[in-house]
């Protein structure tokens, strides 16, 4: 049976087409889209019009996609949950697609994001790394950060949100292209006390592994991914990725926009988005983390929808 996803998110609107056959899930067709949905949503608590067009123009084209399986379903995340007038974008979602939009919550969304990323790892060789112990994986999006931990052959054990997002921070903080010293000082210090106050049972710790837009890119613009694995996972050092953030906190918007896999709609988010890897790994006394393609999207599927 073939079943479509359409997740979207703060910063982007993906699509996926997995089929199931026996229990065993195979991942056909992914697509991306950035449009921005939480503009502002941080501050002013809307959608904005242009961000609603650029999002619903996306839903639209996937909707035609998705259709085609047997079953379609429309997820809704941060901005969703934080927006007072998401009502409207519900119902005009709707009348594209034919299908209801859920809006998860912040823990439907950790579990998923935590489905989705064991999957990944259980059939790769990556999973070695990961024995015998715990993970915590990490789903950093535009408006906010959701994190569980649990062992990966099982459901998490602790989920948490954050309102941590590589949109929001790059809002809140950053005034100059390319932002300041002291900007980058602020925006990481927020992101620190944030994890800092969070209790216990959620801090950070065991195996890192991140999945979303920011840790894909890195994973990409390093070309990280492992080329044998069955579905894409990269094991990278945290020195590799302050070096990242520090190649790419230098540069303007413009300039960034030309470097080897980083999309121009993430481009101006990038280095807060890095921010919150780095601190995360920080909090958790990790040298190194894992990224998974295999995230939200078939996380849901798995758990949720069938």
């Amino acid at each position: 049976m073939r079943y479509a996803v359409i997740s979207i998110g703060s910063n982007s609107c993906r699509l996926l087409i997995a089929t199931r056959d026996s229990n065993q899930w195979k991942i056909e067709h992914h697509d991306i889209r950035g449009t921005r949905l939480g503009q502002d949503v941080a501050s002013s608590r809307k959608l904005a019009p242009a961000a609603i067009e650029r999002t619903l123009e996306a839903v639209r084209e996937f909707a035609g996609l998705g259709r085609r399986a047997d079953k379609l379903f429309v997820i809704g995340t941060c901005a969703l949950r934080d927006a007072s007038n998401a009502a409207d974008f519900v119902q005009q979602t709707r009348e594209l697609t034919g299908t209801d939009l859920q809006i998860l919550t912040a823990e439907e969304e950790a579990r998923a994001s935590f489905a989705g990323a064991s999957w990944g790892l259980q059939r790769n060789v990556a999973v070695e790394f990961l024995r015998p112990s715990t993970i915590c994986v990490a789903d950093i999006g535009g408006g906010s950060t959701e994190l569980a931990i649990g062992s990966p052959e099982k459901k998490p054990t602790d989920v948490a949100s954050l309102p941590l997002g590589a949109v929001s921070l790059t809002e809140r903080f950053f005034r100059h292209d390319p932002p300041t010293a002291e900007e980058l000082s602020g925006c990481r210090t927020a992101v620190r006390l944030t994890f800092e106050a969070i209790d216990s049972r959620v801090r950070p710790r065991g195996a890192i592994v991140l999945v979303g837009g920011t840790a894909d890119t890195a994973a990409r613009m390093l070309n990280a991914y492992d080329s044998d694995s069955v579905v894409g996972i990269a094991r990278m050092q945290l020195d590799d990725l302050q070096d990242l953030l520090s190649l790419t906190s230098s540069l303007s918007t413009a300039r960034r926009k030309s470097l080897h896999g980083l999309p121009e709609s993430r481009a101006d988010i990038f280095p807060a988005g890095l921010i919150i890897v780095e601190e995360l790994a920080r909090q958790a006394g990790a040298r190194e983390v894992l990224i998974t393609e295999s995230d939200l999207l078939l996380g849901y599927l798995m758990s949720d929808a069938t």
